[in-house]
């Protein structure tokens, strides 16, 4: 039978620094537990497990959705598999363009529209798995006679500093994403994890949404970059300054070089009221081979280096090469 729409409940949850156990009540699908590591190092394969249950003998092929950096490009490293009361399957990544048979849109579109992205600001993708092998709930199956099962995923993290938080979202095929959400759920792990291990500070997706000082849609360093800083923006302490200079550094795998002196080169273009510009192309700016370059941290200054600007975290601003 088509699933029927049924309210969702979440429970209180108990945090543990390697264990969030919470339950979501929803048509379909309870996730009871998930067991999510808090930390990993760059490069490092990490292991997540979902406790989950099906309540509903509709639907027998299992969707899964995971929600990571697009940094990590996870559709390359990652493996999902799920044992089962009634059965167990390992499962393959949809293909990008296979639509779901209620709305003909491509899964990971539909997901991300609907679900987006939890806590991150941005930067963000959903990879999507389909069961090889097919399972029909008996049809007593209910929620006080649920089917229970363990879903496996493997993934291996990226190459440089950062602060997420993993989603996963569950579904079936056999109906699609119904538009009200009645036969499928999400979940999003409340403690961020944070890889670390690599030169230079954590992207935090997590945190606020950084101030956005390149028009540039992508970019690498040794692409001219024409940075903006709007001192009115956060209304720094810069709103009304005579002079503003840029102060950077650039990181690489194995050294840092830092430009801060108050040099003609780093003082930047007044263009508007409060609204600075500069144009560096690192690998000159820097003396260094943009390809070595991970990443910039920059602060912006006053005449005397007494005023200092950085992000509303206390960090530097921190631009990293964007190639999506």
């Amino acid at each position: 039978m088509k699933p029927t729409v049924k309210i969702k409940i979440k429970s209180p949850a108990a945090l543990l620094p390697l264990l969030l156990i919470l339950v979501i009540m929803v048509s379909c699908f309870n996730v009871v537990r998930v067991h999510q590591p808090s930390s990993a190092t760059v490069g490092e394969e990490i292991t997540v497990t979902l406790d989950v249950e099906v309540t509903d003998d509709a639907g027998s092929t299992l969707i899964f959705g995971f929600c990571a950096p697009r940094s990590w490009k996870a559709s390359l490293s990652t493996s999902v598999s799920f044992t089962s009361s009634i059965g167990n399957s390992t499962m393959s990544l949809i293909d990008p363009n296979e639509v779901d048979v209620e709305n003909k849109r491509p899964w990971a579109q539909q997901i991300t529209d609907r679900v987006g992205f939890g806590g991150n600001y941005g930067e963000m993708e959903w990879i999507v798995f389909k069961a090889d092998n097919s399972f029909t709930p008996p049809s007593s199956t209910s929620e006080d006679d649920p089917v229970t099962g363990t879903i496996t995923l493997k993934t291996t993290v990226g190459e440089s500093n950062v602060i997420t938080q993993l989603g996963y979202f569950l579904g079936e095929a056999d109906w699609g994403y119904l538009n009200d959400d009645g036969n499928s759920t999400y979940f999003f792990e409340e403690t961020c994890l944070e890889v670390s291990g690599a030169s230079g500070q954590p992207q935090d997706l997590c945190g606020p949404a950084p101030r956005k000082l390149l028009s540039l849609e992508t970019y690498d360093f040794n692409d001219l970059l024409i940075i903006t800083f709007d001192a009115q923006e956060d209304s720094t302490e810069l709103v009304g300054a005579t002079d503003v200079y840029l102060c950077a550094q650039a990181i690489s795998a194995d050294h840092t070089t830092e430009r801060c002196e108050k040099t003609p080169d780093s003082k930047m273009m007044k263009i508007g009221p409060d609204l600075w510009q500069l144009a560096i192309w690192p690998p000159s700016y820097f003396n260094i081979d943009g390809t070595d370059i991970s990443e910039l941290l920059l602060n912006f200054q006053d005449a005397t280096g007494q005023v200092v600007v950085r992000n509303v975290s206390g960090r530097d601003f921190q631009l990293l090469p964007k190639c999506f």
